[in-house]
């Protein structure tokens, strides 16, 4: 039912860029410009059979050319759902860089972005050890992401990205954990170009 109904709103959020106007596109330029992005991004984990997370997702974007930009992404974990919540937290800091494909209002663009991961489990057992109150730890990541912006306004844009990240969380007690994951954002976003 969740998964319908998310399915449901991106579909009604990106029928703009499916339909053709009666007049023709005016080309987005992208030299100059600033994005801000922030919405409630679903993750699905891959560890214990698979994991879905829920984040408070925003980012910061400068195209300092045509083609290129500089991009600073952060999420906030809320909760995992079902019944094993193996992290309290879960929190992500991420900077790379972006290359884009803009076609009218339509940017289509990809990026690599290195960052941390601050990561809390919750109390477990390990052998006959309880950890009740496991140390916050950092850890490295990888994220590599595509995605499309949709410039309907002067100042709003819609948006849709699939980023995929990839480290691991080394506790003091137990097996290392793969923070391997697919995450999705989408929504409404904000952006002004520098004259």
């Amino acid at each position: 039912m969740e998964k319908k109904s998310c399915l449901k709103i991106l579909i009604l959020l990106f029928i703009p860029v499916f339909v053709t106007a009666q007049q023709p596109d005016k080309p987005i330029t992208l030299n100059n410009l600033c994005l801000m992005q922030a919405t409630i991004s679903p993750g699905y984990m891959f560890y214990h059979g698979g994991l879905s997370n829920s984040y408070f997702h925003a980012t910061l974007e400068w195209c300092f050319d045509k083609r290129t930009s500089i991009r600073a992404d952060g999420s906030y974990f809320f909760t995992t759902q079902g019944e094993y919540k193996p992290f309290m937290k879960n929190h992500s800091l991420l900077l790379g860089a972006f290359y884009h494909f803009p076609k009218n209002k339509r940017d289509y663009y990809f990026g690599l972005q290195p960052g941390a991961a601050c990561v809390q489990q919750t109390s477990y057992t390990y052998g006959t050890t309880d950890v009740l109150n496991p140390k916050l730890k950092v850890a490295p990541i990888l994220t590599t992401t595509i995605g499309v912006n949709y410039f309907f306004w002067k100042y709003m844009n819609l948006f849709l990205g699939i980023k995929y990240i990839h480290g691991t969380h080394i506790p003091d007690y137990g097996e290392s954990i793969p923070l391997d994951e697919l995450r999705i954002s989408g929504g409404l976003g904000f952006h002004w170009q520098k004259k």
